[in-house]
């Protein structure tokens, strides 16, 4: 469910439209997440992938990572900008890899 406008995080980076690289956790990915609406997020050893996208939810922002896998949706709770870390981020992936195998019965 990516979209072409929508910046990709591979190796716990990404580059921004002037070639700048933002490490997931650094200050500046904090930063950024604080205009950012949505990304999606690729772990180093996997080819499965989520888009995170920020929601407001009771008056504030929070981040949920959304996955799809034999047409149907999947959603975790990625909590407040300043949670997402690239462990937290991996673990997201996991959680989405580990429903939807649930659900489909495997």
């Amino acid at each position: 469910m990516p979209y072409g406008d929508t910046p990709w995080i591979r190796k716990g980076q990404f580059i921004t439209e002037d070639g700048k690289r933002i490490l997931v956790g650094s200050p500046a990915w904090f930063t950024w997440l604080q205009t950012a609406t949505s990304f999606c997020y690729q772990p180093d050893s996997s080819v499965d992938r989520m888009t995170a996208r920020k929601e407001k939810r009771r008056h504030q922002f929070y981040w949920y990572g959304y996955a799809r896998n034999a047409s149907q949706l999947h959603n975790v709770y990625l909590g407040k900008s300043e949670q997402l870390t690239r462990v937290r981020l991996d673990q997201a992936c996991a959680q989405l890899v580990d429903k939807a195998m649930r659900e489909s019965g495997c």
